[in-house]
């Protein structure tokens, strides 16, 4: 490459590097070639390099979470599950015989959600322990403080406005709007306690989901206790017909708490919350109304579609914008040559991310290394990368991109990719 040449290619990286704002990266001549190569078929985020007599550098997992992370989640799966036991204390005190077969039933449309639930998430996973604690929190504390707060509610409002139709105010107005804020209650403290967690709406919406289907799963419980005699018909109308309105209901608000994170900060909560709450208030509303017109399985699923429908595909909008907003954010990095095309490319599908790690853990097994390492390494890049996406995305939102604290974790991002990557290429560390 003749001088001429690699003074225009740097003059145009550095004008990349000025309307970004992306920490300039000073590459070898060599390394910068290397950065612009791409690759057809199997996605090789790098070229392997011929095997080498210096000993590889060696993978070093991710510092763990703190003990306070894991000890904040502990107290509330720990308040969660004492929630369960009282929730479902009678049915328990009838005998394994009796609680297990009803567990195992309310459980099936736990099972398929769940799996709705994990492929929305699976393109940034969350921890699993924050599963574990959303989950609980519905079936556990949201049901108790929901059970104790609805008839309160219920009689109270229909004191102040004397309404005569008590059950309907109870079912259309009261259950929903209490049980929604007792579910959103746990969101909040999600925010509060996990705010590195909450990247946007989809985590929000995960969570909210999460939530409502453990909430979901005890009120089934209790309704296949307390209709033991009928529970091929209770089965049919709430975990076949209408397995998903706690859910549902529940991600809108998580979106909408979600999107604050995302795009201004948590004092935006005290006008967004409201706003995720009525939609949740709306849903949950709606279709307990539909219950009330007595109407034929058929007709009620007509009603109920349409609703669905739209909170899926708000959903499904939601993570595509996400992804295309952390895509864009990298984008920047790569023109600023700190990322390959080829590294990008690579964590854009599922499929992408299984090549990529598989290949890794046969280049480091060419060069004499462990392929665990390999694999191990990559598996934490693609993490990283993906995180590296939302921080700047999040930062360019909060307009917060040059400020000292964002400067320094962006550096920090970009020097473990850096590690990292000599890990999986089997580069040695200089």
């Amino acid at each position: 490459m003749s001088n001429e040449k690699t003074e225009e290619t740097h003059k145009k990286m550095m004008e990349n590097r000025e309307d970004t704002g992306v920490i300039p990266v000073d590459l070898p001549e060599q390394e910068l070639a290397t950065t612009s190569r791409q690759v057809t078929g199997p996605i090789h985020p790098a070229q392997p390099l011929p095997k080498s007599r210096y000993s590889l550098p060696k993978f070093y997992g991710p510092t763990k979470r703190s003990f306070l992370f894991y000890g904040v989640a502990a107290l509330l799966l720990s308040i969660g599950i004492a929630g369960i036991l009282i929730m479902l204390s009678t049915l328990l005190s009838q005998g394994v015989s009796v609680a297990l077969p009803i567990i195992l039933l309310a459980g099936i449309p736990v099972v398929v959600i769940l799996f709705f639930i994990i492929w929305i998430d699976s393109w940034e996973p969350e921890p699993f322990i924050l599963y574990a604690v959303s989950f609980v929190w519905g079936a556990g504390v949201a049901t108790l403080l929901s059970l104790i707060s609805t008839d309160l509610f219920g009689v109270t409002v229909a004191q102040v406005i004397r309404i005569d139709d008590k059950d309907f105010l109870q079912t259309v107005v009261a259950a929903p709007f209490m049980e929604e804020l007792s579910k959103g209650v746990g969101l909040i403290l999600l925010i509060v306690l996990y705010a590195k967690n909450f990247n946007g709406p989809v985590d929000g919406i995960v969570y909210g989901m999460l939530i409502g289907l453990g909430f979901a799963f005890t009120e089934n419980v209790v309704y296949f206790g307390v209709y033991h005699d009928e529970l091929a018909d209770v089965f049919r109308v709430r975990a076949i017909l209408n397995p998903f309105v706690h859910p549902l209901a529940t991600a809108m608000m998580g979106a909408v708490m979600g999107l604050s994170m995302q795009r201004h900060s948590r004092k935006t909560l005290a006008y967004l919350l409201p706003t995720g709450l009525l939609a949740a208030f709306v849903i949950h509303a709606l279709h307990n109304y539909s219950a009330t017109l007595k109407m034929s399985d058929s007709t009620r699923l007509v009603f109920q579609v349409p609703i669905y429908l739209v909170a899926i595909g708000v959903i499904l909008m939601a993570r595509l914008s996400e992804r295309r907003e952390v895509m864009s954010a990298l984008y920047e990095y790569a023109h600023a040559g700190w990322l390959t095309k080829n590294e990008l490319l690579m964590i854009q599908t599922l499929s992408n991310r299984r090549n990529a790690r598989l290949w890794a853990g046969e280049n480091v097994q060419k060069s004499g290394g462990d392929p665990d390492d390999g694999i191990k390494a990559m598996t934490e890049f693609q993490s990283e990368l993906i995180q590296l996406g939302y921080m700047r995305s999040r930062n360019l939102h909060h307009e917060t991109v040059n400020d000292p604290e964002s400067r320094a974790e962006e550096a920090e991002r970009l020097d473990k990719l850096k590690q990292l990557r000599k890990v999986f290429t089997s580069r040695k560390i200089r």
